[in-house]
């Protein structure tokens, strides 16, 4: 029985089943130390270079996944959130030493506004990289990496990650399936849109608590909870694995350390630092893109090997 990553090949093209890329084989723990450093990389450096860096770094990522789709809707939903914080800073916060404009009797400083787009563009990269989990940290992984430490509450913890795609996909097929019975909230009397929305949740409480049921007594006819359970290792660490957790570890120590001596922060208040970025900033910088960027690192190397063995 073959082992995820256990040897070199290129069943997922050439098998032509679906794509898959290099980093969905490598083992779960490698994959836990990527998004944790890059979670860590988004909130310990704020300068613009690092954070506009990160950002089109984990577009990249998602493009080559084929994930366009989530990442163009994950974008456009927070677009309003960032132009809010964006406006909304300057208006509340107005520390800072150089005024730009004067509203209302508000000041507007150059600081506030600086640090609002800071704050947006963090959050942007977040909400990408939570994409890019969703994409490549399945939930078979997530059991298997901790499913030998603490079963019960990995199990809670998948089944609640789970709850809310599905509540949000059951709605919109009893939503479609209503609609052809001419129940609906897009049109007609607000009382009617009301009533019809009380009607579309009383079925979808319903079908879940029904379903809930139905889980609950397959777990007790499956012994979940009796007594201590053995676990399948599915994944096994292969050489590939050892390196790229030794290098992601490295590679995260050395840019902590950089954080701690000041490296890729941008001074906002009292007055505005400038954006000029020292070597040891630049070397900073480029260690997380390669970090960041490891999925598309993979994806370069196995076209070349394959380019070059052909």
């Amino acid at each position: 029985m073959a082992v995820y990553g256990r040897s070199r090949t290129r069943s997922p093209r050439a098998s032509g089943l679906k794509s898959q890329l290099i980093i969905d084989q490598l083992h779960p723990l490698v994959l836990l130390v990527y998004f944790i450093l890059m979670i860590s990389f988004s909130m310990c450096f704020n300068h613009p270079y690092f954070l506009c860096g990160q950002l089109i770094v984990i577009i990249a990522v998602n493009w080559v996944a084929k994930n366009q789709q989530k990442t163009v809707s994950t974008l456009q939903g927070a677009l309003l959130m960032m132009v809010l914080i964006v406006i909304m800073n300057p208006i509340i916060n107005n520390h800072g030493t150089h005024v730009m404009m004067t509203v209302g009797g508000t000041l507007i400083t150059a600081e506030a506004v600086v640090y609002g787009f800071l704050m947006a563009t963090a959050l942007a990269v977040l909400l990408l990289i939570f994409v890019t989990y969703n994409q490549h940290m399945t939930n078979h992984k997530f059991l298997a990496l901790f499913g030998g430490i603490a079963p019960q509450l990995t199990l809670l913890t998948m089944m609640t990650m789970r709850f809310f795609p599905l509540f949000i996909r059951r709605l919109r097929d009893i939503t479609a399936v209503q609609r052809t019975r001419g129940i609906q909230m897009a049109t007609g009397r607000l009382k009617n849109r009301a009533q019809a929305g009380m009607h579309l949740l009383a079925i979808l409480l319903t079908n879940t608590l029904t379903e809930a049921l139905q889980t609950a007594d397959s777990m007790t006819a499956r012994g979940f909870g009796v007594q201590k359970r053995s676990t399948y290792r599915r994944y096994q660490m292969t050489h590939r694995d050892y390196g790229l957790l030794m290098a992601l570890i490295s590679g995260g120590l050395f840019a902590f350390w950089c954080a701690s001596r000041g490296n890729g922060q941008l001074i906002v208040y009292p007055t505005l630092g400038t954006l000029r970025l020292t070597r040891r900033d630049w070397v900073c910088l480029s260690v997380i893109l390669l970090i960041d960027g490891l999925p598309l690192l993979l994806e370069g190397w196995e076209y070349l090997w394959w380019q070059l063995h052909r």
